[in-house]
C-alpha cells in the first residue's frame, strides 16, 4: 500500500498525495505525526502568488474565448439546420409550382400557400439568428476592448522593495 503524504502551506494541510517510493505511512497509529521526509511542502516551491494569479488570469481568458466559440458554433449549427429546412421546403414548393395552374387541385394551391408561409417563417427566424450573431460579435468586441475588473497581475520586476 502506498502511504499518503500531506501537502502543506505554512501551517495547514491542503491535500494528500501518495508517494511511490515510500512504503511506510507517514502517520503513526497513536495520532497524526508526519514523517517530515515524506511531506511535500508548497512553501518550498518556486511558484509565487503572482505566478498563480497570472495563470488563473490566462485560464479565465481562455475559458471566455472557448465560451464565445461554443456560442458561435451553436449559432452556426442552427443556421445550417434552418438553411437545410428552407432548401427542402423550396424543393417541395418548386415541384408544386412546376404543375400548370389548370392541373392544380385545391389541395395543391393550399399546400403552396402553406409552404410559402413556412419558408417565410424560417427566413424570419434565420434573420433573427443573424441579428443575434451580430449583436454577440459587437458585445464581445466591446468587452474585449473595455478595461476588465480582472486584470493580469503586474510583473515581478515592479514590486516595491
Amino acid at each position: 500500500m502506498i502511504p499518503q503524504v500531506e501537502v502543506r502551506t505554512l501551517c495547514r494541510p491542503l491535500k494528500f498525495f501518495r508517494t511511490k517510493n515510500s512504503h511506510q505511512s507517514c502517520w503513526k497509529k497513536e495520532g497524526p505525526s508526519p514523517n517530515w521526509d515524506d511531506v511535500v511542502s508548497m512553501a518550498d516551491s518556486t511558484v509565487t502568488a503572482d505566478d498563480i494569479e497570472g495563470e488563473l488570469f490566462k485560464i479565465e481568458r481562455i475559458r471566455d474565448i472557448l465560451v464565445r466559440r461554443e456560442s458561435e458554433l451553436r449559432y452556426m449549427m442552427d443556421d445550417i439546420q434552418l438553411c437545410k429546412e428552407i432548401t427542402r421546403l423550396k424543393k417541395e414548393l418548386h415541384k408544386l409550382v412546376s404543375i400548370p395552374d389548370k392541373d392544380k387541385s385545391a389541395e395543391d394551391r393550399q399546400k403552396e400557400d402553406e409552404l410559402l408561409q413556412q419558408i417565410h417563417k424560417l427566413v424570419e427566424t434565420r434573420d433573427f439568428l443573424v441579428d443575434d450573431v451580430e449583436f454577440e460579435r459587437l458585445r464581445s468586441a466591446v468587452a474585449s476592448r473595455a478595461p476588465s475588473c480582472r486584470q493580469e497581475p503586474k510583473s515581478k520586476t515592479h514590486r516595491p522593495s
